[in-house]
């Protein structure tokens, strides 16, 4: 089994047993740990946005069986490449560890970001808005992107910057390699600005939207009588 997916499920098993302690002792329902015997309120930044990503796997997972069911092998693929992607975000929260920048269909970040600019081109047409004659699997690699998408703001939100004037700069930890200090400038706040997860999101569903232009082209092809 891969290592995030150790470390995903062993982290829900440690949660579980903390709300069994906390039950124990009296915890009010309203109130979980955010790390440690760190407390917070359920509607904290970021126990929402661990929801969120917890909603967004299963959403992923949900699409890999559609697109299995299609026969739709290639997609099925790439769409657990994302999902692996997004069980290392949860994992990178959680653990207060640096996330490193995304690689998916063995694209880099920026290369991800500029094709799908573009993405119409790339595949050589022009192509329609998203509809319910393009088939059920282009219509959920469109919902996904724009859940994906939801996820980005909330992170962007909770994350960035400007709503986190107590935490380090953006940079001062993230991309210097030291994950030591990272973690030590995490620790120091509950939030703080975490470019790397945001930018992980914001190209992930650039990369949902290459993907869905890449198979309504295909899709074309495969319809489109000879010449």
């Amino acid at each position: 089994m891969d290592v995030e997916v150790c470390y995903y499920f062993h982290y829900n098993e440690i949660t579980m047993k903390e709300e069994k302690m906390n039950a124990a002792r009296g915890k009010p329902e309203y109130v979980t740990n955010l790390y440690g015997n760190r407390m917070v309120s359920k509607t904290h930044g970021r126990i929402l946005f661990r929801g969120v990503i917890d909603s967004l796997e299963a959403d992923f997972i949900e699409a890999q069986v559609l697109a299995s069911g299609m026969g739709e092998g290639e997609y099925c693929a790439c769409l657990g490449e994302i999902l692996d992607l997004l069980r290392a975000i949860m994992s990178a929260e959680v653990k207060a560890e640096p996330l490193p920048p995304p690689v998916l269909f063995g694209m880099e970040a920026e290369t991800i970001h500029r094709l799908s600019q573009s993405a119409g081109g790339c595949f050589g047409k022009v192509l329609p808005l998203p509809a319910y004659t393009q088939g059920p699997l282009a219509a959920r690699l469109n919902t996904l992107r724009a859940k994906v998408r939801e996820a980005e703001l909330l992170a962007v939100r909770i994350f960035g910057p400007d709503e986190n004037s107590s935490g380090p700069e953006p940079g001062e930890a993230e991309g210097t390699g030291d994950a030591q200090a990272f973690s030590a400038a995490y620790d120091s706040s509950d939030l703080f600005p975490r470019d790397d997860i945001i930018l992980a999101l914001n190209r992930l569903s650039s990369a949902l939207w290459w993907l869905f232009c890449k198979y309504l082209s295909e899709r074309s092809l495969r319809t489109e009588p000879p010449a």
